[in-house]
């Protein structure tokens, strides 16, 4: 009653092919791997964070003491 849907697509390559010149779904993904263009990390870093927290806090600080 319940039954999941199936996945229809299939694709089929011979591994005892004599077309070598086709490419495999391997080397397709590969020479798109090698196309990609490299990205730099965008993370902020944990040493930067405590020094922003710690500006923050100092700044804090002296506005507190100049306002008293």
């Amino acid at each position: 009653m319940f039954q999941q849907k199936k996945n229809r697509q299939f694709n089929y390559r011979s591994r005892f092919s004599k077309d070598e010149e086709a490419n495999t779904y391997k080397d397709i993904t590969k020479e798109k791997m090698l196309k990609r263009p490299v990205r730099k990390s965008r993370t902020v870093k944990l040493p930067l964070l405590v020094i922003i927290l710690v500006i923050f806090i100092v700044m804090m600080w002296y506005l507190d003491r100049k306002m008293n």
